[in-house]
């Protein structure tokens, strides 16, 4: 999505903001406190915790710390979603006196389908609003509770038939050695499953999903598949891996998983991309380097347009077969010829030990 497909609407009341936030989280909130993070008149960010986790002194406080630090001119609308008012207002006035004193804050309390302000303004969460309508239009669908987009992530039973194809996909990929041979399978089902002009979107078939699951354990197959994903085509990626992770075995849908999060975050689909770290969590070790890059990208509010950047970055330190498969041959500029310059003769020796300067830090260019 680029700056000209944002959706623009028009928000006048707390009764259009009370329509417009579960689109934005893509569920109806329960028992959860929400930041809606705005700069001018644009929302950069929607923020959910359930308030039991955010009760806890400190709790909210550091959420509120970790948005502001990346976001150090916005302002926020806090909504407490709670049938017990008296909690979610002081949890509210929590977060309203730890915002910077320069933010601009509302303060709203959704109970059920009834809306309630700081200054004693009360209504109707009307569902099928105007600004409800206007969001569904734009692609913004919103799903009854969140555990229906946990749904979304689940692995098939493991059966014997499944084990089987399992067993067979794995038998007719390449040689695990093979690194441009797995490469070059990779892209090809990316190629066959992802949708295109002339293909209409659809579902992955078993044995390309299983395979697809079992060539993204590899590291450096994997790292293909998370640098073919771009801010343009991640909606379809996601769809892809979800479609995977729906027909592998649960024992090995951890890094479709973790695929599937990265679309999501880049996407700026921050539920989809939490639910589908916290299931890769519970299979693969907690020490994953690919769960930590995910974590760290939610953990630290980085937001969705960082990602053209950080995508270069990895890029840029790829082997050559991954940066072949993603980008091309990699260019390397002209060899410099060096002319010989003859040494002076006269040369200021360098300052003893004790004068010299602490160096700068490793990779860093001064």
């Amino acid at each position: 999505m680029n700056a000209n497909d944002v959706p623009r609407m028009h928000i006048s009341e707390p009764g259009d903001l009370a329509q417009l936030v579960p689109h934005l989280i893509g569920f109806r909130p329960e028992e959860s406190l929400v930041v809606v993070v705005t700069v001018g008149e644009r929302v950069h960010l929607t923020a959910r915790v359930d308030i039991t986790e955010a009760l806890p002194p400190g709790r909210a406080e550091d959420l509120l710390d970790r948005i502001w630090n990346r976001f150090p001119t916005a302002g926020a609308y806090l909504i407490a979603y709670t049938n017990d008012q008296p909690t979610g207002a002081a949890l509210l006035r929590r977060c309203e006196d730890h915002l910077p004193p320069f933010a601009d804050r509302n303060a709203m309390i959704i109970d059920g389908d009834t809306w309630h302000t700081r200054d004693g303004q009360t209504g109707t969460v009307d569902r099928y609003g105007r600004i409800a309508a206007e969001a569904t239009y734009h692609g913004l669908p919103v799903l009854e509770h969140r555990t229906d987009l946990d749904a979304q992530f689940t692995s098939p039973p493991t059966t014997t038939g499944l084990q089987l194809a399992h067993l067979k996909a794995i038998n007719d990929l390449p040689d695990g050695d093979d690194k441009p041979e797995l490469i070059k399978r990779l892209t090809t089902l990316l190629d066959a499953n992802l949708p295109s002009p002339a293909r209409p979107p659809g579902t992955v078939g078993q044995a390309d999903a299983l395979q697809l699951s079992t060539l993204v354990h590899d590291g450096t197959v994997r790292e293909v598949a998370l640098l073919s994903i771009t801010a343009e085509n991640a909606e379809d990626h996601l769809k892809l891996w979800r479609h995977v992770i729906n027909q592998t075995p649960e024992g090995t849908a951890g890094m479709p998983l973790f695929l599937a999060g990265m679309a999501a975050w880049i996407n700026g689909d921050g539920a989809t991309a939490v639910i589908a770290l916290e299931r890769a969590q519970a299979i693969l070790p907690p020490q994953t380097r690919s769960l930590l890059l995910l974590d760290s990208l939610i953990d630290h509010v980085v937001p969705p347009n960082a990602w053209p950047d950080l995508r270069q970055a990895i890029l840029n330190q790829a082997t050559p077969d991954v940066h072949n498969a993603v980008a091309g041959p990699a260019t390397t500029p002209d060899e410099q010829v060096w002319e010989a310059v003859r040494p002076p003769q006269n040369r200021t020796p360098p300052d003893p030990p004790s004068r010299r300067l602490n160096p700068p830090a490793p990779g860093v260019a001064i």
